[in-house]
């Protein structure tokens, strides 16, 4: 199995992540919790749930386009923290399968605690409001959904995925390995979201990456020379 060496200062940087992270999280789930005092409050938890969970998916896709179409492994900091990990997996699609919780998830947890910070900055849901319940239900799931991303995304590369989450497979609630192999296959141009993979039915008919990648190129975003 082909590894990339990882600098030294890696991991201490994806635990800090992690930490933020986790920290963050709970703090905006037990702002979430704590405002479902009402019928309409359940309503918004209920319709942001899949939501959050559809815009994770699209986010991961975003996220695996850009890093696959721009910049290179030796791009200062990005390269090898963000970019590396992207091309790697294309040389070795199941070195994913041997990584440790940091290697695996610390990326997705840094992207999310800025994200994350600024809505702690907010405060919680305003009392009664089911807008303000639903922005932050919505915040809630997309940002689970993000967690959990790279967890599906090597169960669909695990020659023995756990049971449960084969079923969540068969079901369609995660990734398929299937659907996710024609990522794969080249150019490596197709099936960008691996959440769920549900938006890249929409995305791909109206070709929504192809028009970002010549709309980034066009502002002078350097495309990768893979």
């Amino acid at each position: 199995m082909i590894r990339l060496k990882r600098q030294r200062w890696i991991p201490a940087v994806e635990a800090c992540g992690v930490v933020l992270f986790a920290a963050l999280l709970l703090l905006l789930a037990g702002r979430v919790v704590s405002a479902l005092r009402s019928p309409l409050a359940w309503a918004m938890l209920a319709a942001a749930a899949p939501i959050g969970y559809l815009l994770s998916d699209f986010a991961s896709g975003v996220a695996h386009w850009f890093c696959d179409t721009f910049f290179e492994e030796d791009t200062p900091l990005v390269g090898r923290l963000v970019i590396a990990s992207f091309r790697e997996h294309h040389r070795a699609p199941e070195a994913m399968t041997g990584h440790g919780f940091l290697e695996l998830n610390g990326n997705n947890c840094l992207a999310l605690v800025p994200l994350l910070g600024a809505a702690a900055g907010l405060g919680g849901p305003a009392p009664g409001s089911g807008a303000s319940i639903f922005a932050h239900a919505t915040l809630l799931f997309f940002t689970l959904g993000v967690f959990a991303t790279n967890q599906f995304h090597r169960w669909a590369h695990d020659r023995e995925a756990p049971r449960f989450a084969q079923w969540l497979q068969r079901h369609g609630l995660i990734l398929r390995p299937g659907h996710h192999a024609s990522h794969h296959a080249p150019p490596h141009t197709a099936a960008y979201c691996v959440t769920t993979g549900w938006m890249n039915r929409l995305l791909e008919p109206i070709g929504f990456f192809p028009a970002c990648a010549r709309a980034l190129i066009a502002l002078g975003f350097p495309r990768s020379r893979r």
